[in-house]
């Protein structure tokens, strides 16, 4: 939140304490008149704190440190078989590798890990891609 607004809120709120125009005036309703004048200072200090909050959180997003590079493999790797990324024989029927399909697309879908950290949401996104691009490839048979 940037300074300029903040103060213009806060110049405003006190224009608003200070002047005769009420929604309940103090004056005829005593005490009771109070009530609209510390909602409106409720609704000003909830919206400030939720604004700083929201400043804190894009900080700390845009000064995280970056995951660590994956180590490098050494092994040749295997061929890619679309069979194994589901889970189902190479006789499946068409029915059995759609059902493989949601089922593993439900098990790897990045938004049932996003509370789990950025980290396992990437490899839940990679691993979705992987999925679709076998069951892609199997429809094609």
């Amino acid at each position: 939140m940037n300074l300029p607004r903040l103060l213009a809120l806060a110049f405003l709120l006190l224009v608003y304490l200070r002047s005769p125009i009420d929604l309940l005036p103090e004056g005829a309703l005593g005490a009771i008149g109070l009530l609209d004048d510390l909602l409106l200072i409720a609704i000003a200090v909830y919206w400030v704190r939720g604004q700083l909050r929201r400043a804190a959180a894009t900080h700390r997003q845009r000064t995280a440190a970056p995951p660590p590079p994956h180590p490098p493999r050494h092994e040749s790797p295997a061929p890619w078989d679309p069979y194994a990324v589901l889970g189902v024989a190479r006789n499946a029927s068409s029915e059995e590798i759609a059902h493989a399909y949601r089922e593993r697309t439900k098990e790897y879908h990045p938004d049932r890990v996003a509370h789990l950290g950025r980290d396992l949401q990437r490899l839940a996104h990679e691993r979705t891609l992987e999925i679709q691009q076998a069951y892609g490839e199997l429809r094609r048979r």
